[in-house]
């Protein structure tokens, strides 16, 4: 049992340190404001996560603040999200597209069993752009909660590689479109989508 418990002398030391550097890294964001706009400025394409150097209380602003908005005139907008009952545990997906008079054109939501909240992010994405596909649409804007897909669709890949197959088969799909736009957005910002995969997750079927 000596590697055990080395492993763990390992762990608690990997520990450690992360807190520390945590610790050190929050009393200075104040101070990364400057070297954040630069960079900003001059690698475009940089995509900063959403709450880095964002506090407590301007998280709760921020997310209060956020709300749908109608899309551009002659796109329409997919909204989508999964609902977990533990993960694993029972998942829910839920998906909206409205057009840029602010009409519900079509929606989904049902469960789909036992899977990992990630796995059902991706797999009601596929769900919406069938969906859009159906409904002729040319150009569409995306918005999700889940940074690690918007991520992965801009990128082409995604950390997990059992998710992959599922993006694959996303990406495909969005070359049908003559334009489209991916951007994350907060769960208050998405509240129709979030509330018909929590219907899914619960069964249920809601008007």
């Amino acid at each position: 049992m000596e590697w055990l418990q080395l492993v763990n002398k390992i762990e608690a030391s990997v520990v450690e340190t992360l807190n520390s550097r945590t610790s050190k890294f929050s009393s200075k964001l104040s101070e990364m404001t400057y070297w954040d706009e630069k960079m900003r400025g001059g690698w475009l394409c940089l995509k900063i996560p959403p709450f880095v150097g964002v506090s407590d209380s301007n998280k709760k602003e921020l997310r209060e603040a956020c709300i749908w908005k109608v899309p551009k005139k002659g796109w329409a907008k997919l909204n989508f999200n999964g609902a977990s009952r533990g993960n694993l545990g029972p998942i829910g997906i839920g998906c909206c597209l409205h057009d840029d008079y602010c009409r519900e054109l079509a929606k989904v939501e049902k469960p789909i069993g036992i899977e990992s909240s990630n796995k059902a992010k991706i797999l009601v994405l596929v769900e919406g752009l069938l969906l859009c596909q159906n409904r002729g649409i040319s150009k569409l804007a995306i918005e999700g909660d889940s940074d690690i897909i918007i991520n992965g669709l801009r990128k082409g890949f995604l950390p997990n590689w059992k998710l992959n197959a599922i993006l694959s088969r996303a990406l495909n799909l969005l070359k049908d479109f003559q334009k489209t736009t991916f951007n994350h957005i907060y769960r208050e910002g998405i509240s129709r989508a979030d509330e018909l995969a929590n219907a899914g997750a619960d069964g249920q079927f809601i008007s």
